[in-house]
């Protein structure tokens, strides 16, 4: 089963276990250090990542995924939070950047399979340019600060001083962050984050909040609606710069991924008829996903799914059987993400390959995929009459020693066990 992510806390004593404590109310799996014993702590036990309260002196060489700093700049730093730090911030931190990991590990992987499979690789369209910035919020002098400093760093600022105007240039065009004043409303730019997170194509765009209060009290609603950062605008303007400059960064870090995961897309390796990859290259890259998980200590979930159709769908093999199935293969593609691998083995056999998650979180992704199918009316014989297709899965994930066939078919025999024990009832 899926493991809670490790996490490495460094600093005193006192500091560090409180906040490994908080950590752990949220899901992680913390523990203390001091700053200079966390490379004996690493060797120990590792950790998927590290969370310095002081400045470590070097941290190029510890054996960690992310590295997160709330005491400053540092070699080997992925992130920098400015003090005082809110641990679902921190949180909210080391998640994206191990998501963004596993996100760039594997649109390395994938295009390494393409090509070892002899298949022409089309270069995906990266966005060039400066680094574009949108400021939400009413005129105000921290604004003019913030823009020369961006301007300064080779960066586009865009002012939109209404909501409305904020959300038209959001859907107009394609920004790396947004920047939202928390005055005189604090409530209005929580509203914008919420929207933003419940928007796909927004969803990763960083959000940051200028706060004119020292402490900003609203920071755990904030946190929840979906705040990547929240900054004081009496900050030096360079380093508030620097800070969002810097999740502007990952979110195109973010984007020339799904770039390369998108450009695999060939003809080749894909179902005609439904754009799920097919079996042959699904076992390569699945193997590929195996072995990193076995090599660097990383969950991979498998999602075993088996579709059927009740008789009001005519023949197994007619029209209306085949197009429902053919359609929801076509649309499954699409309930996961980007780095997820989602391949047809047959007609009504399908599997989801879910790098960097737990059993736990596949079980929510299969729940979802299931509640969809439910949900989806198809045409049956009768126009009077639609059906629904009738979905089973099998969620597993790897253990010591498993290669990508012991997987699937672990996957598979469990959707054959529950059959069995349906038609036995």
């Amino acid at each position: 089963m899926g493991r809670a992510v490790t996490l490495l806390v460094c600093g005193n004593a006192e500091a560090a276990g409180e906040l490994a404590g908080e950590l752990c109310a949220l899901g992680f799996s913390a523990r203390p250090a001091s700053t200079r014993g966390a490379a004996a702590a690493l060797d120990t036990e590792p950790a998927d990542a590290i969370v310095a309260l002081e400045p470590l002196e070097d941290a190029t060489g510890l054996p960690a995924r992310a590295i997160v700093s709330v005491a400053g700049a540092f070699d080997g730093a992925h992130a920098i939070i400015v003090p005082p730090a809110h641990p679902i911030q921190i949180a909210g931190r080391v998640r994206s950047l191990l998501r963004l990991g596993v996100l760039e590990e594997t649109a390395r992987l994938r295009l390494a399979d393409l090509g070892d499979a002899g298949h022409l690789l089309h270069k995906p369209e990266q966005k060039s340019g400066p680094i574009s910035v949108l400021y939400a919020g009413p005129p105000d002098p921290a604004y003019l600060r913030l823009e020369h400093a961006l301007e300064r760093a080779n960066a586009q600022t865009v002012a939109a001083f209404s909501t409305f105007n904020a959300f038209d240039y959001l859907h107009e065009r394609a920004f790396d962050a947004v920047v939202l004043n928390t005055r005189p409303k604090p409530d209005v730019a929580h509203t914008v984050c919420s929207a933003m997170r419940r928007n796909t194509r927004l969803y990763h765009t960083p959000t940051v909040l200028l706060s004119h209060d020292e402490v900003y009290r609203a920071a755990d609603e904030a946190f929840a609606r979906g705040a990547s950062d929240i900054l004081p605008a009496s900050l030096d303007a360079d380093d508030l710069a620097a800070r969002i400059l810097a999740l502007a960064g990952e979110r195109r870090r973010r984007r020339l991924s799904k770039g390369l995961l998108e450009s695999c897309r060939v003809s080749a390796v894909l179902d005609g008829e439904t754009d799920l990859f097919n079996d042959a290259f699904g076992r390569r890259h699945l193997s590929s996903l195996v072995d990193l998980a076995q090599k660097q200590a990383l969950p991979l979930a498998l999602i075993g799914l088996k579709a059927s159709v009740p008789g009001a769908a005519g023949p197994s093999e007619g029209r209306h059987a085949s197009g429902a199935l053919n359609q929801f293969a076509s649309m499954l593609r699409h309930c996961v993400r980007a780095e997820d691998l989602a391949v047809r083995l047959s007609a009504n056999t399908f599997y989801l390959a879910l790098p960097g998650t737990s059993a736990a979180d596949a079980q929510i992704v299969a729940a979802r995929v299931a509640a969809i199918a439910e949900c989806t009316a198809y045409e049956g014989e009768d126009p009077q009459t639609p059906f629904r297709i009738v979905l089973r899965h099998e969620v597993t994930d790897t253990r010591p020693g498993d290669k990508a066939q012991t997987l699937v078919s672990r996957a598979l025999t469990g959707l054959q066990q529950e059959r069995a024990s349906v038609a036995a009832v």
